[in-house]
Parts: C-alpha cells; structure tokens; sequence
C-alpha cells in the first residue's frame, strides 16, 4: 500500500494499493542499489504518468522513486513510501469502491466503522464477512437523537412551482426564474435535468461565463435563447469588460412572442438582456449582473438610464432580475433597493439565495398585483439558488 500522496492527480494516493512487480537497481562502486520499484496498482487508471521509466521495457508498471522526510533534529529520512498490506483499517479505506472485499468484525470499536467497511463492495456477492456479531454494527445515538427530531420536510415545500402547477392548470400564468449558473456551458446538463427550472417561460441567467457567439451546446428544447457576454457589455469600464466571467442570457419558450432588445442609447455599461413580449401580456423582462467590484454608484446611473427606457415603452409590466451583489438580509443603506423602490418598483424576494445566508438574487416588478406566487427554488450546482415569480392574468 502507498503511504503517501505522491501525484493526486494520476492517482498516486496514500492508501492506494498495488504489487511490486519490478526491481530496478544501479550498480555504484561494485554495489547494486535500488533506485526505483516498479508497481501494478490494483487501479488501472493510476499511475499514468509514471510508467515507462526504465529504457526498453514495455510494461505498464508504475514506478516511484524514495520520498525524503524531515524528521527532527535535521535527521532526513529518504524511503520508498510503501508497505506491506496485506489488510487495511476501515479507517483508511474510507471512500474506496472495490469488486470484492473480505471483512473483519472482530475489532470494530466505533459507531460507523462497521457500515463503511461493509459497504465498500459494488455487490453482495462480493462481500465475504468474518467474525460476524451483529452488536458491532451500531450508529451514533446523536445521530439517531438528530433524526427523531429532524423537521419532516413536505415536496410542496422543496419544489414550490411544481405544487403551483399541479393547483394552477387552469390559470393563465407566466413563470419568470431567474438563476445565477455560475457558467451556463458547464451547467447545462445541469439546467436541462432540474425539474422546476423546465417550467420556466422565461428563464433569466447571470454570470454566464460565455466568451464566442456560438450557442449550438447551449440549446434548451422548446425555447429560443438571447446572449449577452461581458465583454460586449462596457466601453467606459473597459477593464471590466476584459475581467473573465459574467454574461447574462435569458431563454423564452418558443410560442412566447418576443422582441430582443441588446442595445439602448444611454446604457453603455451594464451587463443586461430584455425582451419585450406581447402576450399573454405586454411585459419586458429584464436580467442583470452586477459584478461585486463594480462601484454602485456608476452601476446605478447606468440602470436609471435603463429605467427611463423602460419607462418610455409603454409597457403594461416591467419584470428585472438579477443577481445585484446587494445583500438585503444585512443591515445598512441599501441604494439599489432603494432606487427601484423611488421608481415604483416592488422586490419579491424575502429569503436568502446563497449558501452563506445572503440575499443576493432579487425580482423587481413593476406592478405587484399581477403576482400570484414567488420565492427561492432549491439547485445543487451552483452557489446561488434559483428565485422565481408567477405572474396571473385575468382576461
């Protein structure tokens, strides 16, 4: 067994195991030493880089050289970090997956110990138990005290839209989410496989990450997408406009009409997207990013202008999101809530979108009668949470 993390990335771990197959040795003043050992990993994928290290041979050995040690008192010991392993603890196979196993209950001593060693097997058939006593396998009580009190959680709770929708059929409604990816083109299979975020008519993005023009991998079936990267987005703040990251794109189901708009005069330096949409009501729908190192004051000169489009329009209901980098949970001035608010505006968001308790996602509507229901949905791959609003029309 290795006993050291050696190369983490080719899977040279401490604890992986393996057989010396290979001795290799270098003659120096008539005497023969070991210079390196040659080992078949139980791992086949491990080890790439360390194989053919030994002029003419044509194996798939690993080979490792001796590790170096400071000990104390300037003593270095230099070693090959292996040893002899016949068997190991529970302790150590600790996220190890493996064909078959033989395991030894005789000195389990912890709660715990005993479901990882014997659940590190990928079948029964190849899990063989020795000096079985059932008294050895246990749980924590804390644990079992912490499940009996645990608040039971109901799906309505969990996925809010998917509850609305099964009480709302009848309704006509508009669902707007918005959600910070955190990089649209990794997270896309992501996207596609979320329940709640397919119910979207319009699914508003930040912090896209995308750089090119191309989205053929960025494709949603049944909704048509508009882009806006970072770097087409500033021309005073050009610094900000070369920093990676950021982008925004909203994606609209396909018998939505819509109206792109990308550019408008006066808005020179602010990461947004809108569309205009004309039924089932005269809507625009707004997503913006503002980066955290973007000074709120240049930020909100550039949104007013935005507003004064909007404004300027006609349209029966403005919708903004985004994620604002303004934590509305903390204490203190808030200017951004507070310029949406002096413009009419109404935030529907009352809980935290993050996983530090930050309230960094927010919903801006115009008009907030014609929402029904919002709140935070709940996503695993990205740092912020979804948030959303179902807006209900009466013909």
């Amino acid at each position: 067994m290795v006993t050291r993390n050696l190369d983490v990335e080719d899977g040279i771990v401490n604890g992986c195991f393996g057989t010396i197959a290979n001795i290799v040795t270098k003659a120096k003043d008539g005497i023969d030493t070991v210079q390196m050992l040659g080992l078949q990993l139980d791992n086949p994928n491990a080890g790439q880089k360390h194989r053919k290290k030994v002029r003419g041979e044509e194996d798939v050995l690993v080979y490792i050289e001796r590790s170096e040690e400071s000990l104390r008192k300037g003593a270095v010991r230099r070693q090959f970090p292996i040893k002899l392993a016949y068997a190991c603890t529970a302790h150590k196979v600790q996220g190890m997956t493996m064909h078959s196993a033989v395991v030894s209950l005789k000195k389990i001593f912890e709660p715990g110990m005993a479901y990882v060693a014997l659940s590190r097997t990928t079948s029964l058939q190849g899990l063989h138990i020795t000096d079985f006593d059932d008294k050895k396998i246990y749980a924590d009580p804390e644990i079992t005290t912490s499940l009996q009190s645990m608040r039971r959680a109901r799906v309505e709770e969990i996925m809010p839209l998917l509850q609305h929708v099964r009480e709302n059929r009848q309704e006509q409604t508009l669902t707007i989410i918005h959600h910070n990816t955190e990089g649209l083109a990794s997270h896309m299979e992501d996207i596609r496989c979320h329940h709640e975020l397919q119910l979207a008519d319009v699914l508003c993005l930040t912090e896209t990450h995308l750089t090119g023009s191309s989205t053929s991998d960025l494709q949603l079936g049944g909704y048509n997408l508009f882009t806006r990267n970072r770097h087409v987005s500033y021309s005073t703040h050009q610094e900000l406009g070369r920093k990676n990251g950021g982008g925004v794109a909203i994606y609209c189901k396909e018998h939505i009409p819509t109206q792109p708009r990308q550019y408008i005069q006066n808005v020179t330096d602010l990461e947004f997207a809108v569309i205009k949409l004309d039924s089932p009501i005269k809507a625009a729908v707004v997503a913006v990013y503002r980066p955290p190192q973007y000074s709120v004051g240049d930020f909100l000169t550039n949104l007013n202008s935005m507003l004064d489009y909007l404004d300027l329009t006609h349209n029966d209901l403005v919708i903004i999101c985004g994620d604002f980098n303004e934590d509305l949970l903390h204490p203190g001035k808030k200017p951004i809530l507070e310029l949406f608010q002096s413009r009419g505006y109404t935030q529907l968001i009352t809980s935290a979108t993050t996983e530090k308790h930050t309230l960094l996602d927010h919903i801006y509507i115009s008009n907030p009668d014609f929402c029904h229901q919002s709140g935070v949905l709940e996503t695993y791959h990205s740092y912020h949470n979804p948030v959303y609003c179902v807006l209900r029309f009466f013909p």
